[in-house]
């Protein structure tokens, strides 16, 4: 009797600690949570009766940021020890949560009251009230995805037993982003002050990120291993060295042949084996545009030195004529001389000597720039 006076006493002590809590809170906007989960029921030994698993169903109401009413309702079959008969057991209840922490990991304890009933296959029904106490903990995720797992001993008033269950639960609270912010603390002074109006937050809309469109890749057009963005000299071919403009190293050489024709004794005419000879001299010139040539005529020493000046003059004319005519050298490139017979190269004295010295030479000497190849 003692017992369930205590256990009225608790009831009511609840009941009452949860009207203060809505009348103290009641400007709180509330948030719902509701539970979908299982329990498993250790029955006190007296009762005779297996173990049980049932559906629990609950739902959660916010009376304060730490103190919340709550409703289960949990379904299962209750087997009779050592028999194949069986219970169709219910069980609804309803209590007070106190909560230790606002986090996303919240421990509490439970206290509360519920009604269970045993309804077997055949005769009547057995029911009875129950004292509950329990603690567990829930954790939050940012999707308002709660688990809540939690422990409890239900006391039975009527029949004065006590049994113990496990219950394991996933839930979902509804509006839990939109709690409304704390109300601002406002420092009293001796002298009264009117209360400050409230200022409505209007949050900052945030600023669209810049986009930044990504470099284009270097192109390197003529592929001379300068990118255009610095190739001062587009469309180098690709076999000559550039310096860091993208522009062909230029190199300076000097480049020269000589001329060799020899003529009959006083006679001017070239004969057709030297035509060889001369276009040797024509290629050369054409491949080198810088070049110029001065064709030397000369003699041997027999005659009158003025006739043999003159005939020197011929010959180098004739050669001169033939790089224009047939190699089509420019003619500003050519110069004719005539030396007669003042600079022999061998003895007059001979026919093998005066062969040597009845000629026309040119020394071609000039100063190439090319573009150096890789």
């Amino acid at each position: 009797m003692m017992k369930k006076n205590v256990l009225a006493t608790v009831a009511v002590g609840a009941l009452t600690a949860s009207v203060t809590a809505m009348a103290d809170d009641h400007g709180n906007r509330s948030t719902v949570e509701a539970y979908l989960g299982a329990a498993q029921t250790y029955f006190d030994s007296d009762r005779n009766l297996d173990d049980m698993t049932s559906v629990e169903g609950g739902l959660e109401l916010p009376l304060s940021d730490a103190l919340s009413l709550e409703g289960w309702l949990g379904m299962g079959d209750a087997d009779i020890e050592n028999s194949s008969s069986e219970f169709d057991a219910s069980r609804y209840g309803l209590g007070l949560l106190y909560h230790f922490s606002d986090s996303n990991t919240r421990p509490f304890v439970s206290l509360g009251g519920a009604h269970q009933e045993f309804d077997p296959e055949s005769g009547d029904s057995n029911d009875e009230s129950l004292a509950q106490l329990g603690f567990g903990v829930k954790h939050y995720y940012d999707n308002n995805v709660i688990m809540r797992a939690e422990a409890l001993a239900m006391n039975s008033i009527d029949n004065e037993v006590t049994d113990y269950a496990l219950r394991l639960a996933v839930g979902y609270a509804f509006g839990r982003n939109d709690r409304p912010a704390p109300t601002p603390v406002v420092e009293r002074t001796s002298e009264p002050q009117k209360a400050p109006e409230p200022v409505a937050q209007k949050q900052p809309t945030p600023e669209p990120e810049p986009v930044i469109a990504p470099a284009p890749a270097p192109i390197d057009s003529d592929g001379d291993g300068v990118f255009d963005q610095d190739d001062q000299c587009g469309d180098t071919p690709a076999q000559f060295k550039v310096d860091t403009a993208g522009c062909p190293i230029m190199l300076i050489e000097k480049v020269a042949i000589e001329l060799r024709v020899n003529f009959r004794t006083n006679s001017a005419d070239i004969s057709p084996e030297s035509f060889a000879e001369i276009k040797q001299v024509a290629d050369f010139m054409n491949q080198y545009d810088g070049t110029k040539v001065t064709v030397e005529g000369h003699t041997d020493d027999r005659g009158r030195a003025s006739y043999n000046k003159d005939l020197s003059q011929k010959r180098a004319e004739a050669v001169r004529q033939v790089l224009i005519d047939e190699f089509r050298i420019a003619p500003s490139r050519i110069e004719a001389v005539g030396y007669g017979e003042e600079r022999p190269i061998a003895d007059n004295g001979t026919a093998e000597g005066r062969a040597l010295n009845r000629r026309v030479v040119g020394v071609i000497e000039g100063v190439e720039k090319r573009a150096a190849t890789k």
